[in-house]
């Protein structure tokens, strides 16, 4: 079921992530969908570099940036690469300069707990009062509330729900 608080001067959503659901997918149709009504995006698509590993692509302004380090044969540690999503982060707040109508996060994850990733770009987005999708895995949910004081509607991971949440907060600020 979607919440939504249509009053808000600013609306931030999170989508839960879930084994059954790809949601990188699902982020890209309602990207696609929005692009042709329009709308002006910023943010980030994850998926795989050419080395296979983690990577995201900037909505502004398609550059990559991998978002995942080599840490060898048998090694069991996060495979996360800080510079790289700082990289993209120092991207993404540049890109909410330009005004764009809505922001999407491919995750709020273990860097974002930690308060880096793309935690400062979510900041800045609600203060120039951005709309913010953004996919939360399952053990950030906590910390997820926590970072937004529960204010944050929680969607459905399904396209109707997506878009009709993403052209209320356009709306909104319209």
């Amino acid at each position: 079921m979607t919440e939504t608080g249509d009053e808000a001067a600013f609306r931030v959503a999170a989508i839960p992530l879930s084994p059954e659901q790809t949601v990188d997918a699902l982020l890209a149709t309602v990207e696609a969908t929005l692009r042709a009504e329009g709308v002006r995006l910023a943010g980030f698509r994850q998926g795989r570099g050419a080395d296979g590993g983690m990577a995201v692509e900037d909505l502004t302004g398609g550059g990559v940036f991998s978002i995942s380090q080599q840490l060898g044969a048998g090694s069991q540690g996060c495979r996360l690469d800080p510079q790289g999503l700082a990289e993209a982060a120092c991207v993404a707040l540049a890109a909410l300069e330009t005004g764009p109508d809505l922001l999407i996060l491919p995750r709020f994850g273990k860097a974002e707990v930690e308060g880096h990733g793309f935690r400062a770009v979510i900041e800045r987005a609600c203060e120039r009062q951005v709309p913010v999708l953004v996919a939360v895995k399952p053990d950030c949910v906590a910390a997820w509330e926590a970072f937004t004081g529960g204010a944050a509607d929680r969607l459905d991971p399904d396209r109707g729900a997506l878009l009709e949440w993403c052209r209320a907060g356009l709306r909104a600020r319209a």
